[in-house]
């Protein structure tokens, strides 16, 4: 089972490239609105790669917090963990250029701010289940659940999306980190870590935290240093069109792979299938493929990793 405690935001699409000036309005003919956030989206994800998944998180008790709520439960995802609040639910303003794809965006967190991880019971905290967040919700109280998890034995994932300045104990609690290219800069910037080389990088992280880092580098696939050694994941040969949901899809059906007993390299190798085809969509959710879609293409995707037994000190939680 995985469990996500994340973010809801719903997305309004404008088709325009600039605010109006002030004291003026622009009326339009319409707009789009699509779920979205990242603890959102990696769900949906992982539960389109056939897990099991449970959602923690906040809502408000207005319209679009029932609109983002049935839309998880709609892709099977269990619903019952999540809060209402008499908080407006996270709303994003997104305008949009479609001269040159650039958009301008306003987020208000909302609820989300106010999400608490208490409302993940303890009950649930087992060594058979897979703890995934990311940097959208207050910081403590992601830090403070990947503590709890890491207590009760859970294996612990977290996409660091955005970049917060995330405690070393919480590294230290962790078992697998998942950065794009920018986000391991600013971390390592932070932690005062060279990150020009990413594999050097990768690996100082894991030797420094026992941290299994994951570095996706876009169109030239990801790589992974963890007990194992260093693993490189090729791409899938694409034509892009909209970048938007890669980086959740791959987290998504990298947790899944975990959660379901699938080796790290396995794991890796679907993440980079399902990031790769969501971006041939539009759109974050809606981009996000499922399981059926990948195993066509599992076979182009190449991964090299050690040798078995290259590393003897294997540690015996999943992912360290």
């Amino acid at each position: 089972m995985i469990i996500v405690f994340g973010s809801n935001v719903l997305d309004i699409f404008f088709d325009r490239a600039d605010l109006p000036p002030r004291d003026t309005a622009v009326f339009l003919e319409s707009h789009v609105e699509a779920p979205g956030g990242k603890g959102a989206n990696q769900a949906v994800a992982a539960a389109r790669a056939g897990a099991e998944v449970r959602f923690f998180g906040a809502l408000g008790e207005g319209g679009h917090g029932r609109q983002m709520y049935k839309n998880l439960a709609a892709n099977g995802i269990d619903v019952s963990g999540i809060e209402f609040i008499d908080t407006p639910s996270g709303l994003a303003s997104i305008f949009v250029d479609k001269t040159d794809g650039t958009h301008r965006i306003v987020v208000s967190q909302g609820a989300n701010l106010k999400a608490r991880q208490e409302s993940v019971p303890d009950k649930l905290l087992t060594k058979d289940a897979l703890v995934l967040v990311q940097g959208e919700l207050p910081l403590a109280e992601t830090e403070a659940l990947i503590a709890r998890a890491h207590q009760k034995g859970c294996r612990t994932v977290l996409n660091l999306a955005p970049v917060s300045p995330i405690s070393e104990e919480a590294l230290r609690n962790l078992d697998v980190i998942v950065l794009n290219e920018h986000e391991a800069d600013a971390l390592g910037k932070r932690l005062g870590m060279e990150t020009e080389d990413k594999v050097a990088f990768a690996a100082a992280l894991y030797a420094r935290f026992r941290l299994t880092t994951v570095v996706t580098l876009g169109p030239d696939g990801a790589l992974c240093c963890g007990p194992d050694g260093l693993i490189t994941v090729s791409p899938l040969p694409i034509k892009a069109v909209d970048t938007v949901g890669a980086g959740d899809a791959f987290v998504g059906f990298l947790s899944a792979g975990l959660d379901r007993g699938l080796s790290l390299g396995e794991s890796l190798r679907q993440a980079a299938v399902a990031g790769s085809l969501a971006c041939t969509k539009t759109g974050a959710q809606a981009a996000l493929p499922h399981a059926s879609e990948i195993a066509p293409h599992l076979s182009k995707v190449t991964v090299n990793e050690p040798s078995s037994g290259q590393t003897p000190d294997r540690a015996a939680r999943p992912g360290r």
